[in-house]
């Protein structure tokens, strides 16, 4: 059999599909696993996993319509037995993509929320969208569609693949500012931005004054990872000469060092599933996107959230989120969120890790 994954919606997404194709892959190891992707950075985490292989690398996004087409079509001559959209891929485009592929089965999902709008008609078998199940688990029934002998209880941890030059480099930068042994937090405090997802980013003063409370308690250095720059040196400023922007030249290399954290806090982002892929303890900081559905697989977590009458409000579409509340009140379930509450579930964690480090 031959399979054809489009992993076209982003980082964390794809990643979320990863314990389903390794499950798939291990109750059937001669099966062929293509991956078509539109973003380099998940054709880097995809690039050392054991369980893919050929990646495919379209850029949807920059090049012309028609080269972009024309990249699509040539996929066909691989004769895919199977294809499938990676959940969520709730707009039309993918399944477009999908239907061109030429897949003699293509499976999607029927999305409770603007589904009708989506072109989903162009797939073959459609997996209906469950309120309240996790991104991984939904991917999970994708795979069933195709291999029905496979079973959710067999679901492993999210899979992130190192190479030993991403090590090398971790090791280094760890070596060159004085940072053996010491107790590391890693913060993303940046998100994506499309579909309004800026509006679920804590505040980045909340993440400096933070940095120095952790700091000040547990001597901790802390490292802040993601292309947000301007958020990250406004940390970096008040935090001082314990936080440290680690300049790396790939997603890859950034997850080495990640992986030297004791402890990682972020927004609801693709950095944060990576940190949960990487199996380090972490205070997940979520607004309105369901935290039942995207919560870290399979790692020591703790969410940290408002509870809200309204939240959460944003659903698998092609709409942007969009806030019941104006003014000051406007995307208050972020807002209302105070650095003691984080703070907490950081101590609750910490008292949980073994430690060998210097004060």
């Amino acid at each position: 059999m031959r399979i054809l994954i489009n992993a076209l919606s982003g980082i964390g997404d794809a990643l979320m599909f990863s314990p389903a194709l390794a499950l798939l892959k291990r109750n059937s190891p001669d099966t062929i696993v293509d991956i078509a992707v539109m973003f380099k950075p998940v054709e880097e985490l995809f690039r050392n996993n054991p369980f893919v292989n050929n990646i495919y690398f379209i850029d949807f996004l920059k090049q012309s319509t028609l080269k972009s087409l024309k990249q699509t079509l040539a996929l066909r001559k691989n004769k895919y037995d199977v294809s499938i959209n990676v959940y969520p891929s709730n707009r039309r485009e993918y399944n477009l993509v999908q239907f061109l592929e030429g897949a003699k089965i293509k499976l999607a999902h029927r999305y409770n929320h603007y589904s009708f709008t989506n072109w989903d008609f162009l797939n073959t078998k459609l997996i209906r969208e469950v309120k309240d199940r996790h991104n991984t688990v939904e991917n999970f029934e994708l795979a069933k569609a195709a291999f029905p002998g496979i079973r959710e209880q067999e679901l492993a941890g999210l899979e992130v693949y190192l190479s030993e030059a991403d090590r090398i480099f971790a090791d280094k930068f760890i070596s060159e500012n004085g940072l053996e042994r010491k107790f590391i937090a890693g913060f993303h405090a940046g998100s994506a931005t499309f579909k309004g997802h800026i509006n679920k980013r804590w505040s980045a003063d909340k993440y400096a004054m933070l940095a120095q409370q952790l700091a000040e308690k547990y001597h901790a250095k802390i490292l802040l990872f993601g292309t947000e720059a301007d958020v990250n040196e406004k940390i970096q400023k008040t935090g001082g000469g314990n936080v440290f922007i680690p300049k790396t030249g790939s997603l890859m290399e950034s997850l080495a060092l990640m992986e030297k954290c004791s402890i990682f806090i972020s927004n609801d982002s693709a950095l944060m599933h990576l940190a949960a892929g990487l199996k380090i303890p972490q205070a997940a900081i979520f607004a309105y996107t369901n935290y039942k559905e995207l919560f870290p697989w399979q790692n020591r977590h703790i969410i940290v959230r408002t509870e809200l009458d309204c939240s959460p409000c944003f659903f698998n579409s092609p709409k942007p989120v969009k806030c019941i509340y104006d003014g000051d009140e406007k995307y208050k379930c972020i807002k209302l969120v105070e650095v003691e509450d984080v703070l907490k579930a950081c101590e609750k964690l910490i008292e949980e890790i073994p430690r060998n480090v210097e004060p």
